[in-house]
């Protein structure tokens, strides 16, 4: 069982991992002075395949996490037991979801 806690909570931060990649995707492009020198037209909203993209792998995140939770909680009988890494992913993943579900 404690193998598929590590297997959870490694999914769990590469699908974090892919959700910050597709953020930067998503997100409208900056302008810079290269940008303004060369007249180059650039996407000023966001891409909302890539916000779509988003919302799911923040999903799959938030179960990864709630399940590795919910797995946790069998098996930590004693006060000592590390849940912490688990729990802030959860509230990582939870905001992230409410905020990219904001956007859409």
């Amino acid at each position: 069982m404690t193998h598929l806690l590590f297997v959870l909570n490694f999914c769990a931060w590469g699908v974090l991992f892919i959700s910050v990649l597709v953020f930067h995707k998503a997100q409208p492009e900056f302008e810079t002075f290269f940008d303004k020198f060369y007249r180059l037209n650039l996407r000023t909203s966001w891409d909302m395949k890539f916000v779509q993209y988003l919302v799911n792998t923040v999903f799959v995140g938030l179960i990864i996490s709630a399940l590795g939770l919910g797995l946790s909680r069998f098996r930590a009988r004693r006060k000592t037991d590390p849940k912490k890494n688990l729990i802030l992913l959860g509230f990582l993943y939870l905001f992230l979801f409410l905020v990219s579900w904001a956007i859409l």
